[in-house]
């Protein structure tokens, strides 16, 4: 199994990806290419769900470090 150094790189690369892919989807957002309300609706679905997902993660994380 993972060590404590390695669950936090694999949490650090996890968070890095995610804010990733939230830039992505706002910047795609800003640029107008969303076509219509539907494609806007899983636009902003998806950057809340990783929004979650990021507190989640960093929930998790800070406890992993309190043991």
């Amino acid at each position: 199994l993972l060590g404590t150094t390695g669950l936090g790189m694999l949490i650090d690369k996890l968070k890095k990806q995610i804010a990733e892919r939230k830039d992505q989807l706002t910047q795609t957002l800003a640029s107008g290419s969303v076509q219509n309300y539907e494609d806007y609706q899983k636009v902003v679905g998806e950057i809340t769900g990783l929004s979650f997902t990021e507190y989640l993660i960093s929930d998790l994380h800070k406890d992993i470090d309190d043991d």
